[in-house]
């Protein structure tokens, strides 16, 4: 996986209980993974900042993220203080 041009590692894995799943059409487990750059990608790059973590959710079977189903996406808001 690569963020403009830079390529991503792996860096940590979940697993995920059991939910349906809307491509399998039963529950299903499935995994959160996080990938961001290495440091001697930053380094060399200088992609300080702007190339964040990215969590990323498979389902083990369709391998993809069919959690919300009906064509939805799933939207994460941040909170501002």
């Amino acid at each position: 996986m690569f963020i403009c041009g830079i390529p991503l590692e792996i860096v940590a894995t979940e697993r995920q209980e059991p939910r349906w799943c809307f491509g399998e059409r039963r529950r299903i487990g499935g995994t959160w993974t996080c990938r961001r750059p290495s440091l001697e990608t930053l380094e060399r790059t200088g992609a300080w900042g702007w190339a964040d973590p990215v969590w990323t959710y498979s389902c083990d079977g369709c391998h993809e993220d069919r959690r919300a189903g009906f064509g939805m996406e799933y939207g994460y808001a941040e909170e501002f203080a």
